[in-house]
């Protein structure tokens, strides 16, 4: 296996998994209803956590770093494309979860005078920061393999 390929395995796989700590610690639990009910996982949001992180991984692959499917030419191209699209994914994950962490903390004090309840449980919240630090990485990785 080549270096290529197993950096972009490596990056494919902090992504799945910082997607999947996400998911299980934070976001599932995220209150949307009157429900109190545990959040499932849809097929798109499945497709879109553990499928497409691997795509470029597949693209290296094909080419002629592992079984030569098309020549040189065509895996750098759909490689780099796919590495751009998995950056701009990742960084505008990252970018969210910050976003939704300070928003909360903003408006701690008006839901507390409204009498609105808390969005995401405490212990939920104590897990939003490390998960989204984590995808935060996966988004440099890709970044960093688009330079290489």
């Amino acid at each position: 296996m080549s270096e290529v390929l197993a950096w972009v395995i490596a990056a494919s796989t902090l992504t799945a998994v910082a997607d999947w700590a996400g998911w299980h610690f934070v976001w599932r639990h995220e209150v949307v209803s009157e429900e109190k009910s545990v959040r499932k996982r849809t097929l798109t949001s499945f497709l879109i956590s553990y499928v497409i992180p691997f795509l470029p991984a597949l693209a290296v692959g094909l080419g002629p770093e592992l079984l030569e499917v098309y020549d040189q030419g065509f895996a750098i191209v759909s490689s780099k494309i796919l590495f751009v699209l998995m950056a701009i994914l990742t960084a505008g994950l990252t970018a969210s979860g910050y976003s939704w962490k300070s928003r909360h903390d903003e408006s701690a004090k008006s839901r507390d005078l409204t009498g609105q309840g808390e969005l995401l449980p405490e212990v939920a919240m104590e897990h939003l920061t490390w998960t989204t630090t984590l995808i935060g990485f996966a988004s440099i990785s890709w970044w960093a393999l688009l330079l290489l």
